[in-house]
């Protein structure tokens, strides 16, 4: 069972036990099993790099926003249903989560952005004794997962081979071209690959000009905001198919 809910943690608190004289200098809290409600004055520790408000009764992370040092934060066993607050945490690299309230599949989309993340807990899949948030039973729960946080090595406790994330980024599953009724037929190609190549000979220069740089950089940025609309486009069929 849970703690009995307990009063918000204060500065002092803070500082007694991360055994600090200023909470700018407290850079590791752990406040476990303390029946807290809501963060206090947690968010004025603007220096954590490591949090750990476990077992506890909290159902919001949002006063949690401005704390964008935060590298791991392990919040299992709450009572949170959004992932929103954490968008903007981009130096996390390790999130705790299971034995929550997330239900939403869509919720993960608020990760898709956090560029160093790679280790992220749902559930434990080794842990009998760990409860998974209810977005797990979904059955694209995992792909879906790995196509919105392409870094990621170890999801909820499996490490993840490389096969399997190129799979999952540059393709869709087997599962989702036989079931998604959204799927578009093959078009047959006006022009044959071979013409396509005499046509390509004719109109290049013996020698192509160097590509700008900035170019590049568009076509990169216009290329992965693809790939977030792809793995959005999935994400909605997914729940559109389990209504």
């Amino acid at each position: 069972p849970r703690p009995k809910m307990a009063p918000d943690i204060t500065v002092e608190d803070i500082k007694r036990r991360a055994g600090e004289f200023d909470i700018e200098s407290v850079y590791t809290l752990a406040v476990p099993s303390m029946g807290l409600r809501n963060l206090g004055s947690i968010p004025q520790c603007t220096s954590l790099t490591d949090l750990d408000v476990s077992d506890n009764h909290l159902s919001s992370l949002d006063s949690i926003r401005g704390l964008t040092q935060l590298k791991r934060l392990v919040a299992s066993t709450n009572r949170i249903q959004k992932l929103e607050p954490l968008a903007k945490l981009e130096s996390l690299h390790t999130l705790v989560l299971e034995a929550n309230d997330i239900s939403n599949l869509d919720e993960v989309h608020h990760l898709e952005r956090l560029p160093h993340l790679t280790h992220l807990y749902f559930r434990k899949v080794y842990e009998e004794i760990a409860e998974p948030n209810p977005l797990c039973g979904h059955p694209s729960y995992r792909p879906t997962v790995l196509r919105l946080v392409p870094n990621l090595v170890n999801l909820d406790g499996e490490r993840i081979r490389t096969e399997e994330g190129a799979a999952v980024l540059y393709s869709s599953p087997a599962e989702m071209e036989e079931e998604d009724p959204l799927s578009i037929p093959d078009i047959e190609p006006i022009f044959s690959q071979a013409e396509l190549d005499l046509a390509l000979a004719r109109e290049l220069p013996a020698k192509a000009p160097p590509i700008d740089p900035s170019v590049t950089k568009k076509f990169e940025a216009a290329l992965e905001e693809s790939r977030r609309l792809v793995a959005k486009a999935h994400s909605l069929a997914d729940n559109y198919q389990q209504q």
